[in-house]
This record gives structure tokens, C-alpha cells and sequence, in this order.
């Protein structure tokens, strides 16, 4: 009995799903081509060499427990069911043997998919992954604000948490530990934050030091441009202060010269008389 298009399509969908790290299973034939030409001819399957998962050696890589586990599998189906790659190698030149080498490619890509759906371990270590890396975004994204904050002179305050998260607060460092202020008795620390000029010379953002609280922006009160703001308030004084002051001295010059001239005529009327 022969099978419907849709019951066969249905029928082949395990021979086309594709397991890849970072996404889910997918079938390969919704990424082909769908407008297909008249003169169509079905392409045949390449042989293609699988990917080797080496064992890992950085225990601090965010993806060290995720290699170490797909290493291991790697390890163990190649043993049961032989190295593909060496296969795939040593296969007849007329071809012979492509439909065996592609079955088992087929199998090995889908119990590679298998593994990563369904194994406690790998799923574990995959959320841990996911966990990290929200975390580790979520951490730069802070790093910007506070940065953008400090270039601002905004950052009133932080969080011992995001200070120790930052690197702010540094073991046996004089400077980047927790101080104590003796007047306000409170705590404060040094932002660990550089900039880097053109010349590769890191250079402190600021040298402010930070109250320990709650990690508090104020962007209202930015003083962003301030010393630009307060030398053109400077300077509009000055001369408001320079033209009334030159105002006062031509007043009184003036005033000074009319009563000279006053006195003068005064004089010449009573020499006159």
C-alpha cells in the first residue's frame, strides 16, 4: 500500500532533522529552495566530515562542561559504531559505498540530536550555560550605565554587590578595598574603570570615590558640559560688571568735567565784574 505525499513527507521528517548547538532541531528541507524550476534535478546528499569535539582544557570557559560532555559522547559513539571520519576517508572512489556512509551520517546526527534533547546532564549544563551568559550580559550592560554615569559625575551611589561583581573591590589593594570616611561614618570605595587614549595608555575615568548603598544614577542632576556653562556664566558677569563699572567712571568723568566748567565760568563772571 502505497503512502500519501503528506503521510511520506511526514514519514521522512526524522531523516531531515538537524541538531546544531545554540538552536533548536530544525528540519532541512524548510531551509532549501521552495520555488522549484522546471528543468529540476534532486541534488544528491554531500559526504561531509562531522564536526571532532575535542576535550576541553579551560575549566573557566563558559562552555567547558557543555565540550567535555558532547566530547565524551563523541568518544563513546565512535566506539560503538566506528569513526566516521576514517569512514568517510577510505570510501570506494565509484561511489559504491555513498548511500551506507549517508545513512550512517543520518544516524549519527540524529542520536547527536537525541543526546542533546534528552540527556539529564546536557540539559542541565545547557540552562547552567544559559544562566551564566544572561548574567554575564546583564553585568556589561550595568558596566555601561555605571561607566556612562561616572563620565557624567551621576553615580551617587553603589551597591557593595555590583561594586564586588565590577572588580572595584580588589584583595590586598590599599586603593580599591572598602574605606571608611571618619566624618560621615560611612562606606565608600574607588571606581575600577579605565579609558584607553589613542596611544594605548590607560587612563582612570574618575578618581571620585563612590558611597557604598544602593547603586543610585541621578541623571537629572548631570553635570555633563558644567565647566562649559559656568565659564559662559563667568564671563556674561564680567562684562556686565566691566560695561557698569566703565558706565559709572564716564558718568562721574562727565560729572566732574561740567563742574569744572561751571567753576571756571563762575570765575570769569567775577573777574569780569
Amino acid at each position: 500500500m502505497s503512502m500519501s505525499s503528506e503521510a511520506k513527507y511526514r514519514a521522512d521528517t526524522s531523516k531531515y532533522m538537524v541538531s546544531e548547538r545554540g538552536r533548536m532541531p530544525y528540519d532541512s528541507r524548510l531551509t532549501e529552495e521552495t520555488r522549484v524550476p522546471d528543468d529540476y534535478v534532486p541534488k544528491k546528499d554531500k559526504i561531509q566530515f562531522v564536526e571532532i569535539y575535542p576535550m576541553p582544557n579551560d575549566e573557566q570557559s563558559s562552555t567547558y562542561v557543555l565540550d567535555r560532555l558532547d566530547h565524551e559522547w563523541q568518544k563513546n559513539w565512535f566506539k560503538e559504531n566506528g569513526d566516521l571520519n576514517i569512514r568517510i576517508k577510505k570510501r570506494k572512489g565509484d561511489g559504491s559505498n555513498d548511500n551506507t556512509i549517508l545513512s550512517q551520517i543520518q544516524k549519527y546526527r540524529n542520536d547527536l540530536g537525541e543526546f542533546h534533547r534528552n540527556d539529564e546532564a546536557y540539559t542541565m549544563a545547557h540552562e547552567e550555560f544559559k544562566r551564566k551568559n544572561k548574567e554575564r550580559n546583564e553585568l556589561v550592560n550595568k558596566r555601561n550605565d555605571i561607566r556612562k554615569a561616572l563620565e557624567k559625575n551621576t553615580l551617587r551611589s553603589i551597591s557593595l554587590d555590583d561594586a564586588t561583581k565590577l572588580g572595584w573591590i580588589v584583595e590586598n589593594d590599599p586603593k580599591y578595598t572598602i574605606h571608611t570616611s571618619s566624618k560621615h561614618n560611612k562606606q565608600y570605595v574607588y571606581p575600577n574603570e579605565f579609558r584607553e587614549r589613542w596611544t594605548g595608555e590607560k587612563v582612570v575615568l574618575s578618581d571620585k570615590p563612590v558611597w557604598i548603598g544602593e547603586t543610585m544614577i541621578d541623571e537629572r542632576n548631570s553635570t555633563t558640559g558644567g565647566k562649559m556653562n559656568r565659564s559662559k556664566k563667568t564671563n556674561k558677569s564680567k562684562k556686565m560688571k566691566y560695561a557698569k563699572k566703565t558706565k559709572k567712571t564716564y558718568k562721574s568723568k562727565k560729572m566732574k568735567k561740567m563742574k569744572k566748567n561751571k567753576s571756571s565760568h563762575r570765575a570769569k563772571r567775577s573777574r569780569k565784574y
